[in-house]
């Protein structure tokens, strides 16, 4: 099985920061957004059939699919996982992938969403995601960027 190098929860996906700072600190060969409204949608599959990293694999996969992918992955190959939401990362760890860190480094406010932190907006069901993940014992760091000082979700 591969390595999962960084898991990032961030509703921009990949953008600027990832490729530019995150990339650097966190090398993969394939970046995984993985969500299943990403996956399924013609515009996003249209958007990223376009879209390149250099010398990176670009995977839009359901959390499940993205599970069994990396499950069935070789020892070299390393993953970069997106994700929009805390509710996918729940799935990939019900999906047996060990997760003991995250990253999260932007939930936008939206309607029906409460400030957790400085960038994180959260609706009731991704609060409760973040606190099924602390419950499991993930370390969730808050981070815009490398460089920035770490904080922790604490909720």
């Amino acid at each position: 099985m591969g390595k999962i190098s960084l898991i990032r929860i961030d509703d921009r996906l990949i953008h600027g920061q990832v490729t530019t700072a995150w990339l650097r600190v966190y090398n993969a060969n394939t970046i995984i957004i993985a969500n299943e409204r990403v996956a399924t949608s013609p515009v996003y599959k249209s958007i990223f059939s376009v879209a390149t990293v250099p010398g990176k694999e670009i995977l839009l996969l359901p959390p499940e699919q993205a599970a069994e992918y990396i499950r069935n992955s070789g020892p070299n190959d390393s993953f970069f996982i997106i994700s929009p939401t805390p509710l996918d990362v729940v799935v990939l760890m019900d999906q047996d992938l060990e997760i003991k860190k995250i990253n999260v480094g932007g939930l936008q406010g939206r309607p029906n969403t409460k400030k957790l932190a400085k960038v994180v907006y959260a609706t009731l069901d991704e609060e409760n995601a973040f606190k099924e993940l602390k419950s499991r014992g993930v370390e969730m760091e808050v981070q815009m960027v490398p460089t920035d000082r770490v904080t922790f979700l604490d909720i």
